[in-house]
């Protein structure tokens, strides 16, 4: 994958994650009931943790894609 793909696929994973993680349009509820509804995991994964993990994965993606100038420079 050539750098500028790497870069925007980690600013698009990051925003979407952010997204999910700030609950817009109710994501995080979406994704709990499809979840709960498909898996059965409705215990488990609750709109808070989903949120939690989103929030911590966009972290990771936009560190990423921060810091990968710094990398190959």
């Amino acid at each position: 994958m050539s750098a500028w793909a790497g870069l925007g696929w980690g600013v698009v994973f990051g925003a979407s994650l952010l997204m999910v993680a700030f609950n817009y349009r109710d994501a995080a509820w979406r994704i709990h009931a499809f979840i709960s509804h498909t898996v059965g995991g409705n215990r488990l994964l609750t709109p808070t943790v989903v949120r939690v993990v989103c929030g911590v994965l966009a972290t990771a993606s936009l560190v990423s894609v921060a810091s990968g100038p710094l990398r190959s420079g």
